[in-house]
């Protein structure tokens, strides 16, 4: 029984050990730059990326700029901001997508236009897997909200 024990503990070790190094994706991370949010949109699909004067990082989703705030944030917090112009969108059609979507927040700016925004904490610890998820959410979200204000 007491052999069994050992082994078990071994074993423990040696599997945590992996996750509490924090290697890859399962690395554990409070902060983040603009450099590397532009390196897991590559690792995403999302190629053309590109850093601001405020670290904040402009990317292409579903054909349109949209705004990722890093550095605005210290890091701490990456924020997905799209904004369109143009559109017959009112404070009933965002409702209603407030209404039926979840993970984004949709509202009408101080001109009128439709906005869709998400926002991540990473205060207490992410993993960049989770930064990359965040990423393809949104993404998938636009889609929605496109189809909605559209």
């Amino acid at each position: 029984m007491r052999l069994r024990t050992i082994l078990l503990c071994t074993l423990l070790a040696f599997s945590t050990s992996g996750f509490a190094a924090g290697t890859g994706e399962s690395r554990v991370i409070e902060t983040i730059t603009g450099k590397r949010v532009v390196e897991l949109l590559k690792e995403s699909g999302f190629t053309d990326a590109v850093i601001d004067e405020d670290d904040d990082v402009i990317v292409s989703m579903q054909g349109y700029r949209v705004l990722l705030l890093v550095g605005t944030y210290d890091g701490k917090t990456v924020a997905a901001r799209f904004a369109l112009s143009g559109t017959s969108a009112t404070a009933d059609t965002v409702n209603t997508f407030d209404r039926e979507k979840r993970f984004g927040r949709a509202f009408l700016d101080d001109e009128g236009d439709p906005v869709l925004e998400s926002d991540l904490d990473l205060e207490g610890g992410v993993t960049e897997a989770r930064v990359k998820d965040f990423i393809r959410t949104y993404n998938e979200l636009m889609v929605h909200f496109l189809r909605a204000i559209l």
